[in-house]
């Protein structure tokens, strides 16, 4: 029994280091072919596909990155000339604005990898051998589980526990998208009714009722600003609540890679890869 559970654990182990494996050989490969696309170096006939997809991907990423800036630029022309009180509209709109902007460019980023690495894989460079001695130890891994599970038919593990890391694995998933489609898009809401509680707890326009509060009577706060004061708080607080809650939601989900799309026909920038979640 002893043995057949130390037979479990190398298993188990050895199933993760090759997944980390993996995951360093393709990383490798996206390098390699970002280097390859950057250099523009001509190439065989098998390359030409995926060189003009990259450069068309290259393109899009330059589209969005130069409409985020016009963007950017935009607001601080309209924020010279507008009323003080109309700034907040303004960056509330650009801030939107050009988080769709980012959530485009994630899109592309994702959807370059698996043409990184099938460039990377069809040419030969520094990175080569850096490839190639990863998939070294991913033969030499995979020979050493061999070994440990060969006197169980080739899997230590209960005939049962596939099933139970993929079950695990699907409500894993159920989890994120409740997280996804029921808590981040109602954070921005949750977000200005909690500083809207707070604005109306803390500050008032009125010298009587934050005299009457000081001394435990009524609701409301004990901070007496001007009427003015009081209604521009109130209104832009919970708005820019909102805002920075959607914002932080945007990227939670980008990061997590909440509501990835999966496009056949989609590029991007090579240079954002290692960056990407």
């Amino acid at each position: 029994m002893l043995a057949r559970f130390q037979a479990q654990f190398h298993e188990i182990r050895l199933d993760l280091r090759s997944r980390q494996l993996r995951r360093r050989e393709r990383l490798t490969l996206r390098r390699l072919g970002a280097e390859v696309a950057s250099s523009g170096a001509a190439g065989g006939e098998a390359l030409v596909p995926l060189l003009a997809e990259i450069a068309e991907g290259e393109r899009r990423a330059a589209a969005l990155l130069a409409e985020g800036l016009a963007s950017l630029e935009a607001d601080r022309a309209d924020l010279r000339k507008v009323a003080g009180w109309m700034k907040p509209v303004v960056v509330v709109r650009g801030e939107c604005t050009r988080m769709v902007l980012r959530h485009r460019g994630s899109i592309e980023r994702r959807a370059l990898r698996p043409r990184l690495e099938a460039l990377g894989g069809l040419v030969s460079g520094s990175p080569a051998s850096e490839v190639a001695a990863l998939r070294e130890q991913l033969a030499m891994t995979a020979s050493e589980r061999e070994r440990w599970s060969a006197p169980y038919g080739g899997s230590a593990l209960p005939t049962w526990a596939p099933q139970a890391a993929r079950e695990t694995v699907g409500f894993g998933r159920a989890v994120l998208m409740q997280l996804r489609s029921q808590v981040l898009p109602k954070a921005p809401a949750l977000g200005g009714l909690a500083v809207g509680w707070w604005v109306a707890n803390t500050y008032t326009d009125s010298h009587f009722r934050s005299a009457l509060r000081s001394i435990g009577i009524g609701s409301g706060g004990t901070r007496v600003v001007s009427s003015s004061t009081y209604e521009t708080m109130s209104f832009w607080l919970p708005l820019l609540a909102a805002a920075l809650c959607a914002y932080l939601g945007e990227r939670i989900g980008a990061f997590y890679g909440f509501g990835r799309q999966q496009s056949e026909s989609a590029t991007c920038h090579p240079e954002a890869i290692d960056r990407s979640p």
